[in-house]
């Protein structure tokens, strides 16, 4: 397949794939802002807990099989590929029973370590004791997990959008129609474990859909095989999602269940925006492994760089008005309750700015997993190493800010480790003077919106809209004119209006 029919269809994958999020994501955004309004401070803190501790636990025992999907796949007969999507799939139920172990043991010992480790008073703590009830949900959702990866490496964009909208959509109504009735804690915990029970079914009718009619081999990739490939990408989640929660955990060990709830309303990034350069990096997996393997690795990074070149007009402008408004944002989303959380968002969304590549993809189509897992490494390390001092010195907003900070070396190593992966000059990895370029123009638009914030008063709504209408059109202007935004550009933004991605056939696919 040439370089410019692989961009093709990975751009139709990633339409799809990102329009398909945001619908996911819009029942994302209204679940917390619901939530605020239906339940007090110590309320959030226990629900929020509960589904951070429940998302950390099923992460560590997945161990890379949802990554290691995209890459035993891609060339393979389909008989091949099911016999291997099935033995994936018949593993991550294994690690479902694990990660319900270990929630069960988590409910009945969590309160107690919890007063032997934290200063706080033990009446404000979090109450862990529905995770014995939660423990069923990883049964359907852990092999669930595989389907998004699943379906695209089977050319599926649109059944792996489906499933993305109805997870979250599923997760949405667990959460908010208990507590809308009057339920309990409790009352989520069923709702989510029935969710569990749809997720396992659709894997099942997704696997009769794929591979029904194909022959039954056996599993050409052996699970000693898998284990070997997918356990520095398991370990490498283990560590990713010690890393991307650390700062929570911190904070709910050091401080009350009100505060913890404030930092959580801030501890977020841009929903939608902070999916895109990952969706793109699924989307281009298939035809990164392609090149990889065919010996093409230029034709793989140009590949890649073309779309943080993209991901990037969209992300960090939007990114940016976040960091300027973040007291305008948090005040209408959360209420002014919640006012103090405002710098911990401006701090996260200096990181989404900074979140533009999929560093991940492209080492794990060059085959080599072992460079993930050990920038995870760092990045946890440089995060604890800035977290805690920051914690110490600077109190609440802390553990936000050494969050931000330690990307800034984990940036560098990825470059680094996926030039040694591809045998290419460092300096030919990350389109650095294209990323400046982009910051630079969106910062003078950001320059202009806090110079409106200053000399304006108004209130929340107005002032984030005037902000954000000034920044996104000073960048689009000035963008234009100095050609760091193309044509072309405005036609493909043009085209996911009319959601042109989701009725557009892909283009077509070598296959049996």
């Amino acid at each position: 397949m040439s370089t410019s029919a692989a961009a093709e269809r990975a751009s139709h994958a990633a339409g799809v794939l990102v329009l398909g999020n945001v619908l996911a994501t819009l029942a994302d955004i209204v679940v917390p802002l619901l939530i605020v309004r239906l339940l007090g401070k110590a309320d959030v803190a226990t629900l929020t807990a509960l589904l951070l501790i429940y998302n950390t636990a099923a992460l560590v025992v997945a161990t890379g099989f949802p990554q290691a999907v995209m890459y035993h796949l891609p060339g393979r007969p389909r008989a091949e590929r099911g016999a291997v999507a099935r033995k994936i799939a018949g593993s991550m139920l294994v690690l479902g029973i694990a990660a319900g172990v270990l929630l069960v043991l988590l409910g009945l010992y969590g309160r107690s370590l919890l007063d032997a480790i934290s200063p706080v008073d033990g009446d404000d703590v979090v109450d862990l004791s529905p995770l014995l009830l939660i423990a069923l949900v990883p049964l359907g959702d852990l092999p669930g997990r595989i389907l998004p990866n699943l379906l695209v490496a089977e050319d599926r964009p649109r059944s792996a959008a489906a499933y993305g909208v109805f997870r979250s959509l599923g997760l949405s109504l667990c959460t908010l129609l208990p507590l809308t009735l009057g339920g309990s804690v409790w009352t989520v915990a069923q709702c989510l474990v029935a969710l569990g029970v749809a997720q396992g079914i659709w894997v099942l009718l997704s696997l009769r859909s794929l591979y029904g009619r194909a022959p039954r081999v056996p599993s050409p990739v052996s699970l000693g095989e898998m284990i070997r490939f997918g356990l520095p990408l398991g370990l490498t989640d283990v560590v990713a999602i010690l890393n991307n929660s650390f700062d929570r955990f911190l904070i709910m060990l050091t401080f009350a269940d009100v505060i913890f709830a404030e930092y959580q309303a801030g501890a977020w990034q841009i929903p939608i925006i902070t999916r895109v350069p990952y969706v793109v990096g699924t989307a281009m997996a298939p035809q990164l492994v392609e090149m990889f393997r065919a010996g093409r690795p230029r034709d793989a990074i140009a590949l890649w760089r073309g779309s943080i070149e993209k991901v990037s007009l969209l992300v960090v402008p939007i990114a940016l008005v976040f960091v300027v408004a973040a007291e305008e944002v948090v005040e209408i989303l959360f209420t002014a309750e919640y006012a103090g959380a405002a710098p911990v968002l401006r701090w996260y969304s200096i990181l989404t700015v900074g979140r533009v590549a999929a560093f991940g993809s492209v080492i794990v189509a060059a085959g080599r997993p072992k460079y993930v897992f050990q920038a995870s490494v760092l990045s946890l390390l440089s995060n604890v190493v800035l977290s805690v001092p920051l914690l110490v010195v600077l109190g609440f907003v802390g553990p936000a800010m050494g969050t931000a900070l330690a990307f800034v070396p984990i940036a560098i190593f990825y470059t680094w480790t996926i030039g040694r992966a591809s045998g290419l000059p460092t300096g030919d990895i990350f389109p650095l003077r294209a990323y400046a370029k982009v910051v630079a123009v969106a910062l003078v638009g950001g320059a202009g919106a806090r110079a409106l914030q200053l000399s304006v008063e108004g209130s929340a709504a107005l002032m984030l809209l005037g902000e954000a209408a000034v920044l996104l059109a000073v960048f689009a202007v000035l963008g234009t004119a100095l050609r760091i935004i193309q044509p072309e550009d405005w036609r493909y933004i043009k085209a996911w209006l009319r959601l042109e991605p989701l009725t557009r056939r892909s283009p077509p696919r070598d296959d049996d």
